[in-house]
């Protein structure tokens, strides 16, 4: 017996391209890399 993952729709050919799922990531990423700054930016100004 072999586990075979099975996503739903996963079998449609209308899935995203690989352009788009790339871009998701790469603006979820500087969206979480802005909000860390932002943080450490907070941070600094009420320690100093």
């Amino acid at each position: 017996m072999r586990w075979e993952p099975k996503l739903e729709g996963g079998d449609r050919g209308d899935a995203r391209p690989l352009w788009q799922r790339l871009g998701w990531l790469v603006l979820i990423w500087v969206a979480s890399v802005a909000a860390l700054g932002a943080v450490a930016y907070l941070l600094r100004l009420w320690i100093a």
